[in-house]
């Protein structure tokens, strides 16, 4: 009788954490929850906020253009799948690096920050002959900031863009490595690396079954996933940026 009670004690305490877990899963959220990483086999990457960003937050913020750090013809032929898939015209290709950049831009202007637009600071970059990543990369930071009228840039590298599919299996997967830094000394203010995975499986059990499956799996691999993939990292990652106090 005592081991009755203890197992059913046992499964009613289950029972609430699970529940528990399930709400608190559902909660609407910026960043995604331990429940969520577990369900979707996608564990969290690395943060750093600096003291700098909380105490004395910049103003006024410039997103440059990002670069792609995946090894050549990976990113590639995921690249050159996603255009296939989205019907793009191969003669006006848009760059995995300023979709991203895009898809990250679009989610940080709802920040409280001061923004540089994104053709601004394209016009400017081009004008002075700042075209490649090693060029910005080698041009003083300061003087950058005083170009664009910015008190820190965000630079990004595209880490993660990806297309597997193994039968009835398919991966979706994009990642990003950003950093916050203060034009006037350098600081880095806020440093992220994360990636995103989402999972398509599906177990058959007769012919049927199999056809539905792999349709499923096929249909996974849509351009639009892949579009809101992007979209969903690019807002966790900015959920991670403190925002700046009111000055009221």
């Amino acid at each position: 009788m005592i081991i009755f009670i203890s197992l059913r004690k046992f499964f009613q305490a289950l029972a609430l954490v699970t529940l528990a877990g399930f709400l608190w899963s559902c909660t609407p959220v910026r960043t995604k929850n331990i429940v969520d990483r577990v369900y979707e086999l996608d564990p969290q990457g690395k943060i750093f906020v600096s003291r700098a960003l909380l105490e004395n937050p910049p103003k006024t913020v410039a997103v440059l253009p990002f670069r792609s750090q995946t090894g050549e013809g990976r990113v590639e032929g995921s690249e050159g799948l996603y255009n296939f898939l989205s019907r793009k015209d191969p003669r006006q290709p848009e760059s995995v690096e300023e979709r991203m950049r895009r898809a990250f831009f679009g989610q940080f202007a709802q920040l409280e920050f001061d923004h540089v637009k994104i053709s601004r600071i394209d016009r400017t970059l081009q004008r002075e002959g700042l075209n490649t990543w090693e060029k910005m990369e080698t041009f003083p930071l300061q003087s950058l900031g005083e170009l664009l009228g910015a008190d820190a840039v965000i630079v990004g590298q595209v880490t993660h863009f990806d297309y597997y599919y193994a039968f009835l299996y398919s991966q979706l997967t994009v990642g990003l490595s950003l950093e916050m830094r203060d034009t006037k000394t350098g600081e880095v203010l806020w440093r992220v690396y994360d990636a995103r995975r989402d999972h398509t499986v599906r177990i058959v059990y007769d012919p049927i079954a199999l056809a539905v499956g792999l349709f499923q799996v096929g249909f996974s691999m849509r351009p639009i996933n892949m579009m809101r993939a992007m979209d969903e990292i690019c807002r966790e990652l900015v959920g991670t940026i403190p925002p700046p106090l009111s000055s009221e």
